[in-house]
């Protein structure tokens, strides 16, 4: 089985340290596991009496306790992300003292509109900053809140959508008018599709890259589970990147020199790979069929081809959001983003759902940097270390993986739900315990010109 701690299974000598030398730590230790539960909970209580967002203030609590241990730390990075909040404010500020209509609401609705998603998109680099010092400071227990986060986000999704299938929760899409769809998918009580099937991706490739390749029964059930959560979810990215990660984690853990000497291993699984392509472009239509999304795509490549197909009408709200916001506001206010109030004021479908181009009109220059240090600091951490840590090569994968989605669909760094795991994934690329407990408690040794030593 895979060897992965549960809750209530921490190391007890790693308490006594957390406690002494960083509070807000130890309780991020306890409390950060368990924010998909959070997630799925508030949701299920959206109907109810004690309708409340106990997400957000769940979410608020963990970011206040990452910022207060960072502060004690004394970290530099919070001063290049106060400096990106700063600047990324000065737009959407602008926005509201010019526009009588935001002005007319109020700071506060300004204020709720603006911050929740600012924090979003800054919150995958403060935790990185945090987990690789916790990472750093404490490995063992680094381990053990891995595990347990990923573990149990992967576990809460099963549930949701065991649920789903019993007739709870909400349906993935709602139903389109000229589309006859029987299945329109199943989210459980979680509100976007497309933010689980992202978190679906990295919690499912750091348990499948856990259990390959010394647990491979463990690796076929994630492996089952996974693309059976993608189908129902029933979303292109969840589709495409399940079983990417199926196909690909076992040969991106493959030691150093490994396909050299197994070159006819690798050529039989292109060639494998390459006839499953045939096969399935040749029974494509009623594959698609089988899972339910043969009439939606077959409606989005009559209305607008190809484009229609791979970016779901992105396009459409890409050119109306530019052609309205290029026509009420000045180049220099554009330059530094209109923001979320100064679109909504303008057009009711203000997101475009591409999040570079998100940012880009929310945000300005602002929003671009943070786009391009997120992924480039997580594309470089993971890169760099390709050839001194095993993770790398997988959380590189995962990394190039999230960039094309979040170019093509959106809903990686507006996500409320990825930043946590996607920041742990990066973070341990870091954990040298993590390397050596997969080696046999030895760390990979030193390899000359010659390969072949076991």
């Amino acid at each position: 089985m895979l060897q992965l701690q549960m809750p209530d299974s921490a190391p007890p000598a790693l308490m006594p340290k957390l406690v002494a030398d960083s509070w807000p730590a130890m309780l991020l230790f306890y409390l950060a596991p368990w924010f998909l539960l959070i997630d799925s909970i508030s949701g299920a209580l959206q109907q109810s009496p004690l309708a409340l967002p106990w997400s957000m203030f769940y979410k608020a609590l963990l970011l206040s306790l990452l910022v207060w241990q960072l502060i004690l730390w004394r970290d530099k990075t919070l001063l290049l992300l106060v400096g990106l909040l700063i600047l990324a404010l000065a737009g959407p500020t602008y926005s509201y003292l010019t526009l009588p209509e935001l002005q007319s609401a109020g700071p506060g609705r300004f204020a709720s509109s603006e911050l929740p998603l600012l924090l979003k998109t800054l919150a995958p680099l403060l935790a990185f900053s945090f987990y690789r010092q916790f990472c750093g400071r404490y490995p063992a227990a680094f381990m053990v809140m891995t595990d347990r986060l990923m573990l149990l986000s992967f576990v809460v999704i099963q549930l949701n959508l065991a649920l789903g299938l019993a007739g709870f929760g909400g349906t993935a899409y709602q139903p389109m008018d000229n589309v006859a769809q029987s299945f329109l998918g199943l989210k459980g009580f979680f509100y976007s599709t497309n933010e689980l099937a992202a978190v679906l991706l990295v919690v499912s490739g750091w348990l499948l890259w856990r259990s390959w390749p010394r647990h491979k029964i463990c690796y076929s059930v994630v492996s089952l589970l996974t693309t059976g959560s993608a189908m129902l979810l029933l979303t292109k990215t969840g589709l495409l990147g399940s079983l990417l990660l199926v196909a690909f984690i076992p040969l991106l853990s493959a030691r150093p020199g490994f396909w050299r000497r197994h070159y006819k291993i690798l050529f039989s699984c292109l060639a494998l790979t390459l006839a499953l392509l045939m096969l399935l472009s040749w029974y494509a239509e009623p594959a698609l069929r089988a899972v339910g999304l043969y009439d939606k795509l077959a409606y989005a490549y009559q209305q607008r081809g190809v484009a229609g197909i791979v970016l779901s009408s992105r396009d459409l709200y890409l050119t109306v959001i530019w052609q309205q916001t290029e026509q009420h506001y000045t180049v220099l206010h554009r330059l530094f983003g209109v923001g979320v109030a100064g679109v909504s004021v303008l057009l009711k479908k203000y997101f475009i759902e591409i999040d570079v181009f998100d940012l880009m009109v929310f945000y300005g220059i602002a929003g671009m940097l943070i786009f391009g240090l997120t992924f480039g600091r997580f594309i470089y951490s993971s890169g760099r270390r390709l050839t001194v840590h095993p993770l790398a090569a997988t959380a590189l994968f995962i990394n190039v993986l999230l960039l094309g989605v979040a170019m093509l669909a959106g809903h990686i760094l507006t996500s409320g739900m990825l930043w946590l795991p996607w920041a742990l994934l990066n973070a341990a690329v870091f954990n040298q315990q993590l390397s050596c407990s997969l080696a046999g408690a030895k760390p990979n040794p030193v390899r000359g010109p010659d390969e072949r030593l076991a």
